[in-house]
């Protein structure tokens, strides 16, 4: 990659300290060097001057190895830019509205204003971006600013009528945004908090050009929209694996032993080290599988976890443990293949830069962090770290995934007692609920989709407000099978979509999560779809398989129904060079393979 003065362009966009005319001039070296992973496209639009925001985004999203085109809209014209930045195919659109542009200098004019007069201003704005909302269902995530002073209150601490207004507007737009599973709302407060009110603004410039804000509040208001959005969907991470010596607690186990080891919520340096354990379980309640991959002897770590009185985290915490003196790149490739995702969907934290470097040289699409050399920098690091799980949300059944990776782990030690693999499946007491445009559930449908890669047979990613859209139509039924046996509940782990047209239903997506594959499931469904396909009319099903990088595993899916494949020339986006294989028949002649072991209860 070119470089900019003998500089790598992303370290310098990763500096802290570089100036604008370094940022750009890194940004223009390494969008011209087309090193870019992929291409996103982001609508900006506010009722201030706003434009430099786009440089930060540009470098955040970098960062993430992205190319953002920006699309700017008119100064105050939310609904006129919702419709030019559809017509462009922007897929991300940002909303800015600034609570003292909504009338001139509003926070100045607000004490001297009847309550009449800035009610009817509230309703109007809140009526305003309803109607927003309503438009922009067609766009993968609409990210909009929550309202907030620029001028500090003259008593702190003692709430005047901006700060009344504010709080009530702010509570309109949660309100609007519930009905939209797309809207996504960022707290500029908190933004304004963390630079500091007085670094969040410049004043010159919001008299002279309408535009209030400094590059400080823009730079970290960038990182968080980058951040909420995964990256604009460039990584989706599932589990963090975490060294133990100097990063679950201070010291090394093997030489300091129980009572030698800083681990503490009294004294420092332990006080640290309690205080990311407290983070870490936090995340583990949320639905982030914790791991432990450590060069130690086992008997030692496990100690820790049994035995020390300020141990947060506890064996059963952690969903695999890696404790031996093999190489961490190898443990890691092994913690991923047992839990049957791809090693990019680590994130791996240790305190040794000999280690971070190996597991970067070697997994270089594993997230590696390393714990600071400061160390009251590194609870600051943990923040970061829960901002790559917690971004976009986590619903209830995302939170059970460490108890649902230990049903499936309990599945695997009961399968040992039985003769064959048909003794087994009987043994388990499979069961399968079938529901039809389960509306509820539209945001574990569409998480599914977007992070089901195994089996997954057309690769379809559906938005929140895509899959809602779907769910809604009459034209469309949305499948999703709820998983339950003997270990337990596994929760929502498959979709399937079919659109039905004439006398034809035709598979638009079907995929499953990897935790219940191999079960026979991806075949018991089948034959109560054929029959409400049949009760709609249709004659003709047809299904396809998109090959990708991922999901060679189902190539052979549709054939093991008695179909025939063809090659078709509509490649899917996801699809490698290998063409899609497009499946035909007479429904009467699909033949689905017999699951006798499987109960399916239709909802």
């Amino acid at each position: 990659m070119t470089t900019v003065a003998g500089r790598e362009p992303l370290s310098i966009l990763a500096d802290s300290s570089a100036g604008l005319s370094q940022i750009l001039s890194a940004l223009k070296a390494f969008e011209e060097a087309g090193s870019c992973t992929r291409e996103v496209t982001l609508g900006l639009s506010s009722n201030a001057t706003v434009d430099l925001l786009g440089v930060f985004l540009r470098k955040h999203a970098a960062l993430d190895g992205l190319r953002l085109t920006i699309h700017l809209g008119g100064l105050d014209d939310p609904s006129g830019d919702i419709e030019i930045f559809r017509a462009c195919g922007v897929e991300y659109t940002l909303l800015l509205p600034l609570f003292d542009s909504l009338i001139p200098s509003f926070e100045a004019q607000i004490g001297r204003l009847s309550p009449e007069a800035v009610a009817s201003k509230e309703a109007e704005v809140a009526a305003r971006y309803r109607l927003i909302f309503s438009q922009a269902g067609t766009f993968r995530a609409v990210f909009v600013g929550t309202f907030h002073r620029i001028r500090e209150s003259a008593e702190p601490g003692a709430p005047d009528d901006v700060d009344a207004s504010i709080a009530r507007l702010n509570r309109a737009l949660r309100e609007a945004a519930d009905g939209f599973p797309n809207i996504r709302i960022i707290d500029l407060g908190e933004v304004v908090t963390a630079v500091g009110h007085a670094a969040a603004f410049d004043m010159r410039f919001y008299f002279r050009n309408r535009a209030p804000y400094s590059t400080a509040f823009l730079n970290e208001l960038a990182r968080r929209i980058v951040v909420a959005s995964r990256g604009f969907a460039s990584y989706f991470y599932k589990a963090l694996v975490v060294d133990c010596d100097n990063t679950l607690w201070g010291g090394a186990i093997g030489e300091d032993l129980l009572n030698g080891i800083k681990l503490s919520p009294h004294e420092y340096p332990g006080n640290i080290f309690w205080e990311v354990q407290n983070e870490l379980a936090t995340l583990k309640r949320r639905g982030v599988l914790l791991c432990l991959c450590s060069k130690n002897n086992p008997a030692d770590t496990d100690e820790v976890f049994a035995c020390h009185p300020d141990t947060v985290l506890r064996d059963d915490d952690f969903i695999l443990k890696k404790v031996n003196w093999a190489d961490k790149a190898s443990n890691l490739s092994e913690i991923a293949a047992e839990l049957n995702i791809g090693v990019e969907s680590l994130v791996f934290l240790d305190d040794s830069a000999f280690e971070c470097g190996a597991v970067r040289a070697e997994l270089p699409t594993v997230r590696t962090i390393q714990v600071p050399a400061v160390l009251s920098q590194y609870p600051q690091v943990v923040v970061g770290i829960k901002e790559l799980f917690l971004a976009g949300g986590l619903d209830e059944q995302s939170r059970s995934k460490t108890e649902q990776y230990r049903l499936r782990a309990a599945a695997e030690e009961h399968k040992q007692h039985f003769a064959s693999t048909d003794e087994y499946l009987a043994s388990l007491n499979l069961r399968v609920k079938l529901s039809r445009d389960a509306v509820d559930s539209a945001s574990r449908l569409s998480e599914l989709t977007r992070k089901s890669n195994q089996f997954n047979l057309t690769t379809r990613r559906y938005t929140d407000s895509d899959m809602l859209a779907l769910l809604e139509s009459a034209e469309v039924t949305v499948y999703s099978l709820a998983v339950s046996d003997m270990f337990g509940n596994s929760g929502i782990t498959g979709v399937a979509v079919l659109r039905w047209s004439g006398e034809t239903a035709e598979v638009e997506a079907f995929l499953l999560s990897c935790r219940v594959i191999g079960r026979g499931i991806e075949f018991a469904i089948w034959p109560m779809i054929l029959r409400d396909a049949a009760a709609r009319g249709c004659t003709r099903f047809v299904a396809s398989f998109s090959p990708s990088s991922k999901n060679a595993q189902v190539a052979g899916f549709w054939d093991k129904f008695g179909l025939s494949p063809r090659i078709s020339d509509d490649l899917s986006p996801t699809a490698t060079d290998d063409a899609v294989r497009r499946y035909s028949a007479p429904i009467d002649r699909v033949s689905c393979p017999p699951t006798s072991w499987i109960e399916v209860i239709s909802c």
